[in-house]
């Protein structure tokens, strides 16, 4: 990979970890210095590729590729206007081509192929599905204020539920210091046994009742994302059918030979006399050695009854 440098100057973070890089529509990066210097009157060519800049256009470059930064500013600035959904086209199919067809676009931009068409075909696309485009903005702008709004209530109610059990613990804690003075006020003027008044006033403290946070009086109020599911669903709802409960059967091993023992039968007959035990990886894999010995036993008898009848 080429190291990261400014096209004007040539300096690299290798030469001064200090700078700070940026890039604009042709994807070429140059430092801070050098745009202040470039770009004076507000615009002005690329010193690489000559293509008209304007100073503002430039952004801090987030990946080591300024190419990567590119296709997401222009990913971002696509899907601002290609933002139909599938509730938008009457098949899959369609909706897949129209995926395509974005794709080809973004790529096309980045890789500055057949830019005049592709921006031709942008334009002709926003003549042509102008409602469609300002009604899905606005959908997806009520989208995220409701979830800034679920969000913003879910915090105060956080912050309720924490100032609730810190005010419950501050008076747990008065009602503890308060039996505490009694008790040395009865210690200290009381005539009667310390043991009995100091057992008393530990049993008035540990009958003080622990409070719980009271639930908040005005419900959330949660909104729905546009396919219908709440913000606080994971998923619809969906009508289960029940069914005849599962019956184990064991499986019949059509083996043509003589009948096999049984798995447990195997250390009584003799069977696991010469094989070695499993080890404590293979237990904890659930992997037994009896298994495979019945296997083993199974194709020792397996086709011993069949017979040449010499027919093709």
């Amino acid at each position: 990979m080429e190291e990261l440098a400014c096209v004007r100057c040539m300096s690299s973070k290798f030469r001064n970890p200090n700078l700070v890089f940026s890039f604009n529509v042709c994807g070429h990066t140059m430092c801070a210095n050098c745009i202040e210097v470039a770009f004076m009157k507000g615009s002005g060519p690329c010193p690489k590729c000559l293509i008209p800049l304007r100073r503002n256009g430039f952004k801090l470059q987030q990946f080591e590729d300024a190419s990567i930064d590119v296709e997401v500013e222009t990913r971002k600035k696509i899907l601002q206007d290609f933002n139909k959904t599938e509730d938008d086209f009457e098949s899959l199919d369609d909706y897949n081509e129209y995926l395509t067809e974005i794709e080809d676009i973004i790529y096309n931009l980045v890789r500055n192929i057949n830019v005049v068409e592709t921006k031709e075909r942008i334009d002709q696309y926003k003549r042509e599905n102008k409602e469609i485009i300002m009604r899905n903005r606005m959908k997806s702008k009520r989208e995220e204020q409701a979830l800034d709004e679920l969000i913003e209530e879910e915090k105060m109610h956080t912050q309720y539920k924490r100032d609730e059990v810190l005010r419950d613990e501050a008076e747990q804690r008065t009602k503890k210091l308060r039996v505490d003075s009694e008790l040395i006020d009865s210690l200290a003027c009381s005539n009667s046994d310390a043991r009995d008044i100091v057992n008393t006033y530990t049993h008035k403290k540990e009958e003080i009742p622990v409070s719980k946070p009271k639930p908040i009086s005005k419900p959330i109020n949660f909104t729905k994302f546009s396919t219908g599911v709440k913000f606080n669903q994971s998923s619809i709802s969906i009508s289960i059918k029940e069914g005849p409960l599962f019956k184990y059967e064991p499986v019949s091993h059509q083996l043509n030979g003589p009948s096999c023992p049984d798995i447990t039968q195997l250390d009584s007959l003799g069977y696991m006399k010469y094989i070695r035990r499993e080890s404590s990886q293979e237990l904890a894999g659930g992997f037994l050695i009896k298994t495979s010995c019945l296997h083993y036993v199974q194709e020792c008898v397996s086709s011993l009854y069949e017979r040449k009848t010499g027919k093709v």
